[in-house]
Formats: structure tokens, sequence, C-alpha cells
């Protein structure tokens, strides 16, 4: 895979060193309504965030921070019960006003974003289950890139998960919520360490609906999350 057309036109000084191996590559919006908002986000050293990458919605991407230092895009988050996924990943923020402000994703925006994340993965060997959202890894605080991103789209290119089944909306008995839990604790979800409080939990299974099936958003899991957690670890651990 050739590096995609990247701009350096805007550079961010809001970084430091890395310290862990780049395994993970971490996706955003901007919450802001164009370009130009957003490198004025990234490049603000007083809220000192940044990213990686910049999609603009037209496609073009831009290099804000060099892959080899430590972008501040993840915030406090945690994985496979890992923690500094600013260390471990690069982040790549899109422009999007949001999901509360209902914002779909242009296609040339999300052709830029599969071309990058295809390049990045060959380039670190990045495994396709650590193509990860803002909102997995930070469930308690963030629900970017938000339930109108495509990652079907992108499980079509072969750069992320995804999982197809038939919405049920038969509740889960409690034996099977306990193993729904277990299952998002082995998937890699945080906050579960004891299964016991109920505001993370509720946050993580809403993240989780999120990512893989966002017309459960705000209703209780049914028996298509668990059917999901258990195709998800199927494969993670075939």
């Amino acid at each position: 895979m050739s590096q995609p057309d990247i701009s350096h036109n805007f550079k961010s000084e809001n970084f430091d060193n890395r310290k862990a191996e780049i395994e993970f590559i971490i996706l955003h919006y901007t919450e802001t309504s164009n370009l130009s908002t957003a490198i004025e986000l990234l490049t603000d050293n007083i809220r000192k965030v940044s990213s990686h990458y910049l999609i603009d919605t037209n496609g073009k991407i831009y290099n804000l921070v060099c892959e080899s230092k430590r972008a501040w895009h993840a915030g406090v988050s945690n994985w496979n019960q890992m923690s500094d996924i600013n260390s471990r990943s690069i982040g790549i923020e899109i422009v999007n006003s949001g999901e509360k402000k209902f914002a779909g994703y242009p296609s040339s925006q999300i052709s830029s974003l599969v071309n990058l994340i295809k390049y990045l993965m060959k380039k670190y060997e990045i495994s396709i289950f650590n193509i990860l959202g803002h909102s997995d890894i930070a469930p308690l605080r963030k629900i970017d890139p938000g339930k109108f991103f495509p990652w079907r789209e992108l499980a079509k290119n072969n750069v992320a998960v995804w999982i197809e089944k038939k919405l049920s909306s038969k509740i889960l008995e409690s034996d099977q919520k306990q193993q729904l839990l277990i299952n998002l604790k082995e998937i890699g979800y945080p906050h579960l360490e004891e299964f016991k409080d109920i505001k993370k939990i509720k946050k993580v299974l809403e993240a989780f609906h999120r990512r893989f099936i966002p017309e459960l958003i705000g209703k209780v899991p049914t028996n298509t999350t668990l059917e999901i957690s258990n195709s998800l670890l199927k494969i993670k651990n075939s």
C-alpha cells in the first residue's frame, strides 16, 4: 500500500515522547463544522489537544504531529487493561460536527480514511481489532466518532471489524447479562473490573451499542448484543 497524498501545511506543537510501541489507531470526530476551526482546536497551545492526522470533508488528509511522537487525542483511556493509549496509538480526527448535529460522513472523506488506515496498518502491523473509536477506549466520557460513523463501510474495506446480526428484541436473562459483561471485558472494554458499578456498566454497554448496534442506543441489551459479543470473541480468539 503506497502512502496516501498527505499535506503538511499545518503542524501542532501539542505532543511529547511515546512510552510504548504503536499498536492502535483511534478514530475521532472534531465536533467542528469546518477544517479551519478543527485546525485551531488541534493546534491550540492552551487546550493542548492534537492528533497525528486530520481528514477534511473533501477527503484531504493533513499530518499535524509526526507519527513517532505521542499526540494528545485519547486523554484518559484504556483498552485490554492497557492505559496511556496516546503512547500506543495513532490518532485520526475527522472533520464532522458530531452525533448531536446528526452529521454524516461524505464518501470522499471515508475513502481517504480507508486508504490512510490501510497504509498505517501495514506500516505498523496493526491488528484489525485495534482500529477503535474514541468511545471504545473512553466510554464514560466520549461518544465519537458517533452512531452515524460508517463502521460497516470500513469493514467492507478490511479496515475495521463488523458483525452482521438480525436485530432481536429479546431481553437478556440474568446469566446472559453476566456473560455479556465477561465478553466485553475480554474484547477489551474498560471499567468492568467488578461488574458492580451500574453507571459505568451502562456507559460501556452504550459504547458497544454505538459501535456495533446503533439501533439499541439508549436501550437495554438484547440477544443481538450478546450474539455480536460472542462472534467478536470467536473471531478474535481464532
